[in-house]
């Protein structure tokens, strides 16, 4: 695992107000942009230390199918996983809100 980039990840989650953001959105913030290959692994293995949650939703429009809308957010602490899961939640509720 890239320690920098899974660092990048962490540090985006946790410099925002909800600590959850969609996977592309947080991609977006880090420099140099990391190939899709690089997140994936990151993010699988941040998911396995228990670091992060990701979150995968149904998409709501048959147009949207191809674009990534899992939510990613940060566990900040080993019992704070019902939070990170609210958290993403919370994020993916705004988003549809304002989608639909």
């Amino acid at each position: 695992m890239n320690s920098q980039l899974a660092g990048q990840v962490l540090e985006a989650l946790q410099g925002r107000q909800q600590r959850a953001a969609f996977v592309t959105e947080v991609a977006a913030t880090i420099r140099p942009a990391p190939d899709k290959g690089e997140i994936e692994a990151v993010l699988q293995e941040l998911g396995s230390q228990g670091k992060i949650l990701v979150a995968d939703y149904a998409s709501p429009d048959p147009h949207l199918d191809a674009a990534d809308l899992r939510v990613v957010a940060c566990i900040l602490s080993e019992d704070a996983e019902t939070e990170a899961l609210e958290a993403a939640e919370a994020h993916w509720n705004t988003w549809m809100r304002a989608f639909l």
